[in-house]
């Protein structure tokens, strides 16, 4: 176990909004100093990894980069949220309620209760314009809270 608090995120390929979110609040932690860091996964990554091209969304790697931050997991390939390691998190969030949510209620109805849900849509109901930003604030918002 680390000696850090840790933020698990979830989104559905573990490829856009996540790692956005996982990248950005490490990024934020450490310029604050907190003893925080966040991780990410996936709940349906071998369903929608091959409509992925490469490991990290450009989105999620040209935003970041726009913010002087770079993706230090940019390589790491998407990763499946296994249920076990929610015991070994202090929060996890979901980025979207109308999406993960019933993902969850499906998969891992147990998890249910110990799982946030934010409302970030993937590209196909939000544009990376939108949803990015929100992200942000939502990121920051908890980095905030935690200090």
């Amino acid at each position: 176990m680390s000696s850090h608090e840790t933020i698990l995120f979830l989104c559905t390929g573990n490829y856009y909004r996540s790692r956005f979110a996982e990248e950005l609040f490490n990024h934020l932690a450490k310029e604050k100093g907190l003893n925080w860091r966040a991780d990410s996964a996936g709940l349906e990554v071998e369903k929608w990894r091959s409509y992925n091209p490469g490991t990290m969304s450009v989105h999620t790697v040209e935003l970041l980069e726009a913010m002087d931050i770079m993706p230090v997991g940019r390589n790491r390939p998407e990763r499946q949220f296994d249920p076990e390691e929610i015991d070994e998190v202090s929060r996890c969030i979901a980025l979207s309620e109308s999406e993960h949510k019933p993902m969850v209620e499906r998969m891992h109805p147990e998890l249910l209760p110990r799982i946030e849900f934010w409302t970030v849509e993937d590209l196909h109901l939000e544009t990376a314009a939108n949803a990015l930003p929100m992200i942000v604030d939502a990121v920051e918002k908890l980095v905030e809270s935690l200090s």
